[in-house]
């Protein structure tokens, strides 16, 4: 996993930064969730926020345009079942993105912080699950199942990939 040239590894290690901060806006939220509001928190929610926003598409769109396809190929109905939770956990950033703005803008309202809090562990507990089930199902299942040759297709196609978008 640590060879810098495998697809899988390089996709699995995109999910690691994504999870560090993914624990960073876990950690903000239950801050405020147990404490009430504060700005330092609230600032590493939108902070964790703008990386994983900013991350995840571009991190989706590999596995869409990359993965799927060769997976497809081989009847397995993975793919079909993350292609779904990748549109949910956008709408789930989406509804994040939202509650950030409305605290930001001075849109408060009494659930303000309530639904900060429930969108944020939204986006918490559906990412970590997508990434679980990524790394621990499909990705061993890609590596089971894909050819040779898909393989290196997957890996230049990765690659060519991180490269560009870097």
């Amino acid at each position: 996993m640590n060879n810098p040239r495998d697809p899988i590894g390089i996709l699995m290690k995109e999910h690691d930064e994504v999870l560090q901060h993914l624990n960073r806006l876990a950690h903000a939220t239950e801050y405020i969730k147990v404490n009430g509001f504060s700005y330092e928190a609230f600032a590493q929610i939108t902070e964790a926020l703008l990386y994983i926003n900013m991350e995840i598409p571009k991190h989706n769109e590999k596995e869409e345009k990359y993965l799927f396809p060769l997976m497809d190929r081989h009847g397995n109905g993975s793919p079909a079942l993350m292609r779904d939770e990748h549109r949910e956990l956008l709408r789930a950033l989406s509804a994040l993105k939202e509650c950030i703005k409305d605290v930001e803008e001075l849109r408060i309202h009494p659930s303000t912080i309530h639904d900060l809090i429930k969108c944020s562990m939204a986006v918490i507990e559906l990412l970590r699950s997508h990434i679980a089930k990524e790394n621990t199902i499909l990705f061993p299942r890609a590596k089971q199942v894909l050819t040779s040759d898909e393989y290196k297709q997957l890996r230049h196609d990765i690659i060519s990939s991180t490269v560009s978008v870097s």
